[in-house]
């Protein structure tokens, strides 16, 4: 999440996570778990909100994310890890002038997914190349060893990335 003075906001769900957050450069680090997030934004943001939120959680956060957003604010969704459905009040959305938008790479074309590619080795690869934007990765595990990889996610007790090699 970011507010108007770009501050970097992080969500965890523990103290551990919140410290590693903190340490990569997060301005405001809330546990989602202990604190009501959607106050804490408003308190850190003077009552206004956040202007851009990445969500991988879907559903169960969607009328939350809502609430934390500043007008004109922005709600990109990622994943559905909280569920796919779920009930709004759409007079938020006009109240507030937001726009909700979901990305995926499942459902578009060869040729979608090429140029997509081909942007974010222009555009993004640089700054991966010159150490200012550095992947976050807790493990590798062959592949062999997805079973494992895949109970370890479901723990949540990494931080990062899980990455399964060959």
């Amino acid at each position: 999440m970011f507010s108007k003075s770009y501050s970097r906001f992080c969500l965890a769900g523990s103290e551990e996570k919140l410290a590693f957050c903190k340490d990569i450069g997060a301005d405001v680090c809330i546990n989602y778990k202990t604190e009501d997030f959607v106050a804490r934004v408003k308190e850190k943001t003077g009552g206004q909100g956040v202007d851009v939120i990445l969500d991988c959680m879907g559903a169960s956060y969607y009328q939350r994310n809502l609430d934390s957003l500043n007008f004109d604010g922005r709600l990109f969704i990622i994943g559905f890890q909280g569920g796919t459905s779920t009930q709004t009040d759409l007079r938020t959305l006009f109240a507030k002038r937001l726009t909700v938008q979901g990305a995926d790479l499942r459902n578009r074309s060869v040729e979608n997914k090429a140029v997509i590619v081909s942007e974010v080795e222009k555009n993004v690869w640089p700054a991966i190349a010159e150490g200012k934007v550095k992947p976050v990765v807790y493990k590798h595990f062959p592949l062999s060893e997805a079973a494992e990889a895949h109970r370890l996610m479901e723990s949540s007790q990494h931080v990062g990335k899980i990455l399964l090699v060959p």
